[in-house]
């Protein structure tokens, strides 16, 4: 059974264990439900005998209240409509630039590719995009580079310190 089916029958035993004349805290205590879930299932179902999830394809607006009720049963049913998403920050545009700047150097990090192309975005946003887009994170390693006289004098290091014992501060 999917996650819709599974609410919908929850949904539905909420409104049976209500009409065989079980209390709010009653139905909460029985189902894995809170008490407010309830209500609102009850309060939902008295005003439209609907146990799906509604979607406004009419949205009404009466002096700047959304949903006011006009007398149009749409208009009321935006009041009991499910939450929109958040909208996106970034376009297609952006993306594709985003994801374009971790191609061209992979080892940049979210904050220094927002820096180089002068996004208003946090960084929290471009490391959405370029995981969605199934990049992962890479940290590049920092190696001091040897030169020469860094090499001759591990060399005569290790040589002075050739067949001593280490007594690491026991005496």
């Amino acid at each position: 059974m999917n996650t819709m089916q599974q609410r919908l029958t929850t949904r539905g035993q909420i409104i049976a264990l209500r009409e065989e004349g079980f209390k709010v805290r009653a139905i909460a205590d029985l189902l894995p439900v809170s008490t407010s879930t309830v209500k609102k299932w009850i309060r939902r179902y008295a005003e439209t005998d609907i146990l799906t999830d509604l979607v406004v394809s009419v949205y009404h607006s009466v002096n700047g209240i959304p949903g006011y009720d006009t007398g149009d049963p749409k208009t009321v049913l935006c009041l009991f409509s499910e939450r929109r998403p958040r909208p996106r920050l970034t376009t297609r545009d952006k993306d594709a630039t985003i994801i374009a700047a971790i191609q061209n150097n992979p080892f940049s990090n979210a904050v220094t590719i927002r820096e180089a192309l002068h996004l208003d975005d946090c960084a929290q946003t471009v490391r959405s995009r370029l995981q969605k887009a199934g990049t992962q994170h890479r940290v590049p390693s920092i190696k001091e580079r040897l030169t020469d006289q860094h090499r001759t004098g591990r060399l005569q290091f290790a040589s002075n310190m050739w067949g001593r014992t280490w007594s690491y501060g026991r005496e």
